[in-house]
Parts: structure tokens; sequence; C-alpha cells
């Protein structure tokens, strides 16, 4: 199916929106019901509060965060299916994990969701162990036989000291 030039037009604007970290731009761009999900996060962010949430936790995060789309994958009515890469400097807490100072660049499948050409939300898929492993956490993974027992994740050094702790 081929993409309208307006939603690839609202497609540009939030990519840029995002890689500038301008909330008020991203989310004028967005249905006032969006929403955000994240595999392996426990719950979709919905409503532009929510939404604005998830932003600004990546972008604490990862404050020199960029992203780009390398390419539309497939379209259909109501989604478009883009691989993108995102990178940035991991300066702030992350999904729980505390800052390490590491480059991060990672590839994600995105699943943008549309109501007619206005954007809806997106659906975003990315590996979480390259993740760990570029911020430099190890993993350990128990034995299959035995009593089960969860895996245990671990930084290889201290976070960065005093970041994102306010300083009076």
């Amino acid at each position: 199916m081929k993409i309208s030039a307006k939603r690839m037009a609202v497609l540009n604007d939030h990519i840029r929106a995002e890689s500038a970290h301008d909330m008020d731009a991203l989310l004028a761009g967005m249905t006032t019901d969006c929403f955000n999900d994240v595999v392996g996060v426990p719950k979709p962010f919905v409503g532009p509060e929510q939404t604005a949430e998830r932003y600004r936790k990546h972008w604490e995060g990862f404050p020199d965060f960029t992203v780009r789309v390398r390419r539309v994958l497939c379209a259909d009515e109501n989604c478009v299916v883009t691989e993108n890469e995102w990178r940035g400097t991991h300066l702030g807490t992350f999904l729980g994990w505390p800052a390490t100072g590491k480059p991060v660049r990672m590839r994600a499948i995105v699943i943008w969701h549309f109501k007619g050409d206005e954007l809806w939300g997106e659906t975003v898929f990315f590996d979480n162990a390259s993740l760990l492993k570029q911020i430099g956490a190890s993993i350990d993974i128990p034995p299959p036989f035995g009593a089960m027992k969860p895996a245990t994740f671990k930084l290889d050094h201290p976070p960065l000291i005093g970041h994102g702790e306010k300083f009076e």
C-alpha cells in the first residue's frame, strides 16, 4: 500500500520533534487520545500526559537522544511499520538503570498507528538485551534445570556520581 504524502509528513514531523526534544510539537502532531506502547514496559502510556512522560523519561536517560527512520517496511489503512535507529549517551536513569555514560545505538521496529492521516500512537519493539549490553550490564541466567530462579542483572561499573541528583 502506498503511504500518503500527509502521513509521511506527519511521521517526518514527529521524528524531527522527538530528536529535537520538542514536546509541544511532538504532542501537537498526535491525536488527543494518543498512546505510546514500548514492548517490555509493563503497560502502555495512554493520553497526552502519559505519552509526554514516556518521552521525558527517554530524554532524561539519553539527553542527546536522536532518532531516524532507516526504512519503511510496510503500510496498511491504519498503520505504517518502520525500522528506526536511535542513538544517545546513557547519562540518566532509563528503564530503572542508572547512568553509565556509555554511548548507545539501538535499532527498533515501530508500528505507527493512524486515525485517518492523524498519528494516534506508536508501538515500539527493541532488543532490551542489546541495550543492557551497550550500557555495560551483565545478565546471570540460571541453569534450565533444578529450582526456578529469576535472572539477575548488574552493571559492570558504578554509575556516574551525582548525575540525576539535585544539587542545592
